[in-house]
């Protein structure tokens, strides 16, 4: 089990209309695919910056899930907006859980 920490980064002074987009569109969209999007959230000190978590039990289900909704039709005019709303492609960090952790 992995989880992924996704920062997306919003034209300037659109960071709530993004993180918005993410909350009411995106993020419901992935979860309905089958991702467990742990939590979203704002960044303090980057008004323009939003992350998200999702948690994916090895590469196999993240392919399928991402899979999922890439080719869900309602994808390619919700990837649209994001762009329009983004300034620079996501940035993706994987974490892997240590033993003690409260997350495994």
């Amino acid at each position: 089990m992995f989880y992924e920490i996704r920062t997306e980064h919003a034209r300037q002074g659109r960071g709530v209309e993004l993180a918005r987009y993410l909350d009411e569109t995106v993020i419901p969209l992935h979860r309905e695919r089958g991702m467990r999007v742990v939590g979203s959230f704002t960044v303090a000190g980057d008004e323009d910056a939003v992350v998200w978590i999702r948690r994916f039990e090895d590469d196999a289900d993240r392919r399928r899930i991402l899979d999922a909704v890439h080719q869900d039709p309602r994808c390619a005019p919700l990837a649209a907006t994001v762009s329009t709303l983004t300034s620079d492609p996501a940035a993706t960090i994987r974490l892997m859980p240590t033993a003690g952790s409260a997350l495994r």
